[in-house]
């Protein structure tokens, strides 16, 4: 659906807000305005609950470049969450041949791409102390390497200000903190995201980012925050109640295919946990 086919269905099928229901200068109860800043509250909100809008290629959005010395990277204020790192170094492939980025200073060392993801942890992993465990793998002994290829990212520590001040920006965490050797390297990342763009009056023919198959489903919430309101002509809290009850089901109902889609079969092992036998 287009924005406009949105905006239309929200209007005339769920809210019923016709022309001819109302006297005085206004056609409507709602505005164009009005609806469309609920459209879009309703589709950043069902972009967050499910982490349905997924990206590995749009380099604004996926891509950060290691500095020497510097640990933590802001990301786009777009970015929801960071499903996946990996480090592709700082060249790239040219007739089959690994090639240095030409607008790299002359004299960088090439930085080949890894084969596997950056491990993944947290600031308590990082930064807290652990028994020494001979089993099992500590990521708290990387926080005392020196600076140096990075082997792991965290995302927890702290949220920093967008371009407006608003904070909510999430911050990438590099350990061990890139060294000399080791800067200029792409951090290429799997992102859960925002739409890149809102909704405005101007174009109402773009189509949403958000899966078509949800697009309709999502305008629950906007009928909540349209109809919330205590007053005697828009408001009716009760209907309202129903639609967020009706909304947040429609979230259960994505997040539960969504992971179909991410479906890993089990594998079968012995002496997994500890003294027992279970299946891993």
């Amino acid at each position: 659906m287009t924005a406009a086919e949105m905006l239309r269905y929200l209007r005339e099928e769920i809210l019923h807000d016709r022309s001819d229901q109302v006297n005085g200068t206004s056609s409507y109860l709602w505005s164009d305005t009005t609806l469309i800043f609920y459209i879009n509250e309703s589709i950043r909100r069902f972009a967050k609950e499910t982490l349905c809008i997924r990206d590995g290629t749009n380099p604004q959005y996926t891509q950060i470049t290691t500095v020497a010395d510097q640990k933590e990277y802001p990301l786009d204020p777009a970015v929801i969450a960071v499903l996946s790192a990996r480090n592709i170094g700082n060249g790239s492939y040219v007739n089959g041949v690994y090639t240095l980025n030409p607008a790299l200073p002359v004299g960088t060392e090439l930085i080949y791409p890894d084969k596997a993801d950056l491990a993944r942890a947290g600031h308590a992993n990082l930064d807290t102390y652990h028994t020494p465990d001979t089993y099992f793998f500590n990521p708290d002994e990387l926080s005392q390497l020196p600076p140096g290829k990075p082997l792991v990212f965290a995302t927890d520590d702290y949220t920093t200000a967008d371009a407006e001040g608003s904070i909510g920006v999430v911050s990438m965490r590099l350990y061990p903190i890139p060294s000399a050797p080791w800067a200029n390297s792409v951090i290429q990342m799997r992102v859960a995201r925002y739409p890149k763009e809102d909704l405005t009056e101007r174009n109402l023919q773009v189509v949403p980012e958000i899966p078509r198959d949800w697009h309709l489903n999502s305008l629950d919430w906007a009928a909540y925050l349209a109809l919330r309101i205590v007053d005697h002509e828009l408001g009716d809290p009760a209907r309202a109640m129903q639609f967020k009850q009706s909304f947040e089901q429609h979230v259960i109902d994505a997040k539960a295919e969504f992971q179909k889609k991410q479906f890993q079969p089990n594998v079968w092992a012995f002496g997994h946990s500890g003294f027992s036998y279970v299946g891993n």
